[in-house]
């Protein structure tokens, strides 16, 4: 199983991101292609589904090991080619990176981008929500080069 981790900081758009891509996965979808999908109250989710033939697994959740451990056992199961998931950067003990690295040996990192300076000082938002856009369409083609 290939493993794309969206890294970085608490609360710095990795959900936003993947929601996005989530989206631009799932568009137009035939619902016949979705394995499950699960959200919790913090906006957090966790999908699995066909994508060009592949079964895909994303999941939203990074915060801690406790977070993946989950979905992480279903995507196992259901044999996925490919997971998305988010992950905090910093690398504790019991920590998140810790888990993802020790479920393949296959994993790209992408750090989350950023412009934090510019959305507090000047409350660029519209730049922020095209920045996270970006990401999501970026990490959409590394999916489809990835399943290739």
């Amino acid at each position: 199983m290939k493993i794309i981790a969206l890294h970085g900081k608490g609360r710095c758009g990795k959900t936003t991101v993947l929601r996005l891509l989530y989206n631009l996965l799932t568009g137009d979808f035939d619902f016949s292609q979705f394995y499950f999908y699960k959200e919790n109250n913090d906006g957090d989710i966790s999908a699995m589904f066909e994508y060009n033939g592949k079964k895909l697994g994303l999941s939203t959740l990074g915060d801690s090991e406790g977070d993946l451990i989950r979905p992480f056992e279903i995507f196992k199961i259901e044999n996925c080619d490919l997971v998305i998931c988010a992950v905090r950067s910093r690398d504790t003990k019991n920590g998140a990176n810790n888990y993802v690295k020790s479920q393949s040996k296959e994993i790209t990192w992408i750090k989350k981008a950023y412009i934090e300076t510019y959305k507090e000082k000047y409350k660029w938002k519209n730049i922020y929500n095209e920045l996270n856009m970006i990401q999501a369409k970026a990490l959409k083609e590394e999916i489809e080069e990835q399943l290739k």
